[in-house]
């Protein structure tokens, strides 16, 4: 019995190991877009278009972390026996996010920011993971999977409708437009990750985290060939949205064709179409079930325990990467280099060594509050 309690707490590891790679592995594309943009950006020329090109490599960071997002608070849910003081962690953390989070984020967007009263037209996406935070894990104590699943992919639909269909024309209309349901071409703010889409894509990830917490633990191969299956499913409905974009680019130019355009683009982003989640998102899903099946084999080993220092602490490594792109390497102006790839290396092994650092300290914490009582936590005898 004792053998099998380890076993299953070794197995339970895995999957978690698993989802904290991929969601590092998605940060990394993260570091990668705005390494980019602070390097090749300030350069112009065919180093913009060069920055145009590797963006289209790191498009499956936005819906990949909001649906491991999602899936973390489904998981966390299923599998905790206690879950209001957990909860409460999560909203609190929602709350730093919306607060200092966003203090500490917003000034160092200021070198492609470059208007008028750019500090307050600035909404990143931590914001809107923020507000997530805040509001999923009251849903998730309410709905059962499936029933979160069709409200985000309801709340996805609506905030389609309204953005298409609604146009004010009241500063302050657009501006809750733009936050909250968003807008091709903004009027009035910079930048906007809107919430009601992103907020959809958060509930259906919290389904597949349900998935993991409760069929995984009976059966781990299983949950994860479902979720290959599943993820290479929605990511093929994402490509035949591509295949009809090509369509209608070549032989419909008609009423509507610029919002069948935006619909079936992979490359919408703002706000969200649902090609871009759908193919995206998907892939992260699948991508992720093939993780889980290397960890299980004994794959991966390395790789997925350096990516998941990354993973484990993701909102740290997101608001560190803003210093360290956006600030540190786009005041040091350096000159192109075909070299750059090692730059980036360079960039993202230092982040990764605080955290790393950073990890060491939790894990020492978490051991020193485990020690019985009587034995203390510097091991002296």
């Amino acid at each position: 019995m004792e053998r099998e309690r380890m076993s299953g707490a070794r197995t339970a590891s895995s999957r978690l190991e698993a989802v904290d790679a991929m969601r590092g592995t998605v940060m990394l594309l993260v570091f990668l877009s705005h390494f980019a943009d602070a390097y090749l950006y300030p350069l112009g020329g065919e180093h913009a278009h060069l920055r145009e090109r590797m963006n289209l490599l790191t498009m499956m960071a936005t819906p990949g972390f909001m649906v491991i997002s999602g899936l973390m608070l489904g998981l966390l849910h299923s599998r905790s026996r206690d879950f209001p003081p957990l909860r409460t962690r999560l909203q609190r953390r929602g709350l730093f996010l919306l607060t200092v989070g966003h203090v500490l984020i917003v000034p160092t967007c200021r070198f492609w920011a470059d208007a008028p009263l750019y500090l307050l037209r600035v909404l990143p996406v931590t914001d809107t993971i923020g507000l997530a935070l805040l509001v999923g894990p009251w849903v998730v104590t309410r709905l059962n999977g499936r029933t979160r699943a069709a409200l985000g992919v309801a709340l996805f639909a609506v905030s389609w409708v309204v953005s298409l269909a609604w146009w004010p024309e009241a500063a302050y209309a657009r501006v809750l437009k733009e936050a909250l349901f968003g807008q091709r071409e903004l009027s009035v703010l910079l930048s906007s990750f809107p919430v009601v889409p992103w907020m959809g894509v958060y509930l259906v990830g919290s389904m597949f985290g349900e998935w993991l917490g409760t069929w995984g633990r009976a059966d781990p191969k299983g949950v994860a060939r479902r979720f290959e299956f599943v993820g290479l499913g929605i990511a093929t409905c994402g490509g035949g949205l591509m295949v009809l974009h090509i369509a209608v680019h070549h032989l419909w130019h008609g009423a509507g064709f610029t919002t069948l355009m935006a619909l079936t683009s992979q490359a919408q982003k703002y706000p969200p179409g649902p090609a871009y989640v759908a193919l995206y998102g998907g892939t992260v899903l699948a991508l992720m079930g093939l993780l889980m099946r290397a960890e299980q084999a004994g794959h991966l080993s390395r790789y997925m325990r350096m990516a998941s220092v990354i993973g484990r602490h993701s909102l740290l490594a997101f608001m560190l990467q803003f210093y360290v792109y956006y600030v540190g390497l786009y005041l040091l102006r350096l000159p192109y280099s075909p070299l750059w790839p090692l730059l980036f290396v360079a960039t993202a092994a230092l982040q990764w060594g605080a955290l790393y650092a950073w990890d060491l300290r939790d894990r020492a914490k978490e051991v020193s509050t485990r020690l019985p009582a009587a034995v203390p936590a510097s091991g002296a005898r």
